[in-house]
């Protein structure tokens, strides 16, 4: 029979004390402590260093007590740039992980189908809630991994969370019951009417960022911010079950925003978010201050921001002076029912909702046609306004594309309510047109005001012929089927122009109501008028 040999690998054992200098490539064996070392050897055998090295193996503590981290630089040097105190400093990986919390730390699968309900909630609480998270340290960031959470119970958000997921899409927190999303609360977990109770802090320095909050319950909604100071969403979606061609839901809101009276809700930013299949996308009535809403896209609801439907001015509710300082700036509308933007007004009391603004917004032609087509007779203004210190400035509206396109066709929308309509200043962007020369019959400019009877419009303009030049001011009143104007201009010389306003039947059925300004030119050498001008109408 062959004969076997064995060899038995030889190495150092002991109690960690007892630990000598190994020599290169020897091994030794912690019994005490169950740890594994392997000597470096000496530096002048290539070793950068004379010591031992630790062997990770199951007996090791931790990756706490056997790795470490330093940061090392931009450009990822060999060696720290400082080290100590007057620079960059050894951390364990623990410390580092625990830089920021991920949900799934809180056992949050994300998987689509588990109810993460409990987990996430758990998570919020440990981080944020209690007096035990008033040491700021403590606040960190909570991340969300790419996934869909299912969630069934309502969130609420404690002060100074700060949730960040992977995108929008990517990160979904999905609701299934009829209720909202996320709710803010105090630390002490007191919502809405008892926010704030025994000295607790109220719901502040809230941001989330980069997450998809999701309800699939035609009757439930988004967020509803309670009683919240300093909160902002950032390239967040918020995402209902409303479908094109719905009725108003009541309940299903995509952001509602709540207020006591001695709990004001104020500085509220939405920045790069969208909003989506909610029957009302923003609904605020309370009082409100400072809400901010830019760069942001709203589709697919039968109202897009309703203010002031519920105030009724008692001042016990925190509905005393209503919202006001609300701006949407640089956002983008399309598909919904009724007006993107109605200031609602109750008819026994003045509501005071004050500077409600729209500014450089883009209001699609499928906005306020009561999802029926450009041609609906059930059309609405684009914007409503029925309190006073409001405006629109410089926004753009398709449906005033389509009325210039196509007026004088009766099958048109030429008599559409006006693009904004109440109490306010809408102050159109500045266009171009061209006055053809020689013409000696009044002419349409191209100019067309359906539904602003009864209203005063201000047209500042500039003319250029040539080397003719002139500015001025065209106003008109008009009452009835009685239109008036006045053209007040100052010009370098003669420009041969003459500017005119008539009210006129614009969709084939009795009456006027539609303002129309027209023009005639001299004969200049075929030279035509280069006319820039700007709309201003006390709507």
């Amino acid at each position: 029979m062959p004969i076997v040999q064995i060899s038995r690998i030889q190495h150092r054992r002991g109690k960690r004390t007892d630990l000598p200098q190994l020599v290169a490539g020897e091994l030794g064996w912690v019994i005490d402590e169950q740890r594994l070392f392997i000597g470096n050897g000496t530096v002048a055998d290539g070793a950068p260093a004379v010591g031992n090295t630790e062997i990770m193996v199951s007996g090791t503590s931790s990756f706490t007590s056997a790795m470490s981290y330093v940061y090392k630089g931009y450009l990822g040097d060999s060696t720290p740039i400082t080290t100590g105190a007057s620079g960059a400093v050894t951390r364990t990986v623990q410390q580092r992980l625990d830089d920021y919390a991920n949900v799934k730390q809180f056992d949050a699968k994300g998987d689509n189908s588990t109810d993460d309900s409990a987990a996430i909630q758990r998570a919020l609480d440990e981080l944020y809630s209690d007096t035990d998270q008033d040491d700021t340290r403590a606040r960190r960031t909570l991340f969300f991994p790419a996934g869909i959470y299912k969630i069934n119970t309502t969130l609420t958000i404690p002060p100074f969370a700060h949730l960040i997921g992977e995108g929008h899409d990517k990160t979904i927190i999905e609701m299934s019951g009829a209720s909202a999303v996320m709710v803010t609360e105090d630390d002490d977990g007191n919502g809405y009417l008892n926010i704030g109770n025994s000295g607790a802090t109220t719901p502040t320095q809230i941001q989330l960022k980069n997450i998809t909050l999701k309800n699939t319950n035609a009757n439930g909604s988004g967020v509803s911010i309670d009683n919240a100071t300093n909160l902002y969403f950032e390239n967040c979606k918020f995402e209902g079950a409303y479908t094109s061609g719905g009725s108003d839901v009541s309940a299903n809101k995509g952001i509602t925003v709540r207020s006591t009276t001695a709990l004001q809700c104020s500085n509220v930013y939405f920045n790069n978010c969208q909003f989506t299949k909610f029957a009302r996308l923003v609904d605020m009535s309370f009082d409100v201050t400072t809400m901010r809403f830019h760069n942001c896209d709203f589709s697919i609801a039968y109202y897009g921001a309703i203010i002031g439907d519920e105030w009724d001015s008692s001042t016990t509710n925190g509905m005393t002076v209503g919202p006001r300082d609300v701006q949407f700036t640089g956002s983008s509308w399309s598909t919904i029912s009724q007006q993107a933007i109605f200031v609602k007004a109750k008819q026994t009391v003045e509501a005071p909702s004050r500077n409600i603004i729209s500014h450089g917004n883009f209001y699609a032609k499928t906005v306020a046609n009561n999802f029926e087509g450009v041609d609906s007779i059930n059309e609405v203004p684009v914007i409503q306004y029925d309190q006073d210190e409001c405006s629109s400035i410089m926004d753009f509206f398709e449906r005033t594309d389509l009325r210039d396109t196509d007026f004088g066709d009766s099958t048109k929308p030429s008599n559409t309510p006006p693009e904004v309509q109440g109490i306010a200043i809408h102050t159109k962007a500045v266009r171009q047109i061209t006055l053809a020369d020689n013409t000696s019959t009044a002419t349409d400019t191209g100019i067309y005001l359906p539904g602003f009877l009864d209203k005063g419009v201000r047209i500042t303009y500039k003319m250029n012929r040539g080397a003719k030049y002139r500015t001025g001011v065209f106003t008109i009143s008009a009452a009835g089927e009685i239109c008036t104007f006045n053209d007040d201009y100052e010009e370098t010389s003669d420009v041969g122009t003459t500017l005119t306003a008539k009210s006129s039947d614009g969709d084939s059925t009795a009456g006027n109501d539609t303002l129309r300004v027209q023009f005639t030119t001299t004969s200049d050498s075929s030279t035509d008028v280069t006319m820039e001008y700007q709309v201003q109408i006390l709507v």
